[in-house]
């Protein structure tokens, strides 16, 4: 077993209350001695001379061990408080609980922001950082609070609109960058904070944060299809792009055969441009997980279209979170989603295997209509990105 050694005894101290902060519960804990760095006989004399007064304080005792053939100074943990007390030093958990006190009072939380933020209380007084928080930053964990409780705010609005990173931060009162910086505690916390409305299971940081309509750059809302505008009928396009927050006076100008919503940029355009240059479905890109205003929209569509509804993405983890991340908001509307061009049969023929890819959800979604693709990945361990398919009409 490798011993912690020390030629500051100082150092030493501090580290036994370290050690001790991280794990209370241990039986005994030592610090050694390194003869070999002493610069000189003096130096290990006030090293000496340093400890004693821990010991005549009750704190720690000097001991005479074997390490490795070789008689060294061992100093044992006697009474933590006393070290404490030696070393004007607040225990950790004291620290973190006077840190947390204030944001129990913060305002606009849910309840369970008490059990979160005991939790912090608990790791930093070990310590360690939580929800990626490092022990005692305040100020982030005030920020992310902030941010997370925006997230919120935009999840109950149903005019949010796409909004980018730095905006987004400066509409909760935290710095432009805030969220650039914090993005990964942010929706750790906000899962915890809104357990109802925690986002598809498996998404990266960027992924979770789109789906509350905040990215970096909010993409526009592209789609493909006869389009008018406030009744007014738009040109014969391949396809359009409209602001976020102008999508909402989207219209069909003409009945269509199917609603399509693709995953990938390239399959949008290829789709767009070589199978429905007679304007005769409605192709809507998600940019992977759609924003909620763009799910809102693609909704809105679907249902006024009162025609079939497919989704066409990769074949692989993240395609199946996506299918029933849009599936599950178009049921709840009494829309059925249909899967194009993702099953096993072409999972089976073109799919390659899978390296270093998210894992699957831990469902398949008994009764949905992609389960037979969740269980072939399952079952070959193969994968396809769509691009890797010629677009073609559904049905």
């Amino acid at each position: 077993m490798k011993h912690i050694s020390f030629a500051d005894a100082g150092r030493l101290l501090a580290n036994l209350l370290d050690r001790y902060e991280a794990k209370p519960d241990v039986a005994a804990l030592f610090g050694y001695a390194n003869e070999a760095a002493f610069s000189s006989v003096e130096a290990r004399d006030r090293f000496i001379e340093t400890l004693r007064k821990a010991e005549k304080l009750g704190a720690v005792k000097i001991e005479t061990a074997r390490t490795s053939g070789d008689t060294t100074l061992r100093i044992r943990l006697v009474d933590v408080d006393a070290l404490y007390r030696h070393l004007a030093r607040m225990p950790s958990c004291h620290k973190a609980k006077t840190l947390l006190s204030d944001f129990y009072e913060l305002p606009n939380l849910p309840e369970t922001a008490r059990e979160v933020i005991e939790e912090i209380g608990a790791a930093w007084s070990r310590n360690v950082r939580k929800f990626g928080i490092m022990p005692n930053d305040t100020a982030s964990l005030k920020d992310v609070f902030l941010l997370a409780r925006g997230l919120q705010q935009r999840a109950n609005d149903p005019a949010a609109v796409a909004i980018d990173f730095r905006s987004f931060s400066r509409s909760v009162n935290t710095g432009s960058k805030t969220l650039d910086h914090l993005a990964t505690s942010v929706v750790a916390i906000h899962s915890r904070l809104y357990p109802g409305q925690r986002t598809p299971e498996n998404l990266d940081t960027d992924e979770a944060l789109a789906t509350f309509g905040v990215s970096r750059m909010p993409q526009p809302l592209q789609l493909s299809g006869p389009i008018a505008i406030d009744g007014v009928m738009l040109p014969p396009l391949s396809y359009y792009g409209f602001p976020p927050d102008q999508a909402a006076t989207i219209e069909l100008s003409h009945a269509v055969d199917y609603v399509l919503t693709i995953e990938n940029y390239t399959s949008f355009i290829r789709h767009a441009r070589e199978c429905n240059a007679s304007r005769k479905g409605l192709i809507l890109y998600t940019a992977g997980f759609p924003a909620r205003s763009h799910l809102r929209q693609i909704i809105r569509l679907c249902l006024e279209t009162g025609t079939a509804c497919y989704h066409w993405g990769d074949l692989d983890a993240g395609g199946v979170r996506i299918f029933r991340h849009i599936e599950r908001a178009l049921q709840a509307q009494g829309v059925q989603l249909q899967p194009h061009l993702m099953d096993a049969a072409i999972l089976t023929q073109y799919g390659v295997a899978g390296t270093g890819r998210s894992p699957l959800p831990s469902q398949g979604g008994s009764g949905s209509a992609i389960e037979h693709l969740w269980c072939a990945l399952r079952e070959t361990g193969l994968v396809l990105e769509q691009e890797s398919l010629s677009p073609c009409l559904p049905g």
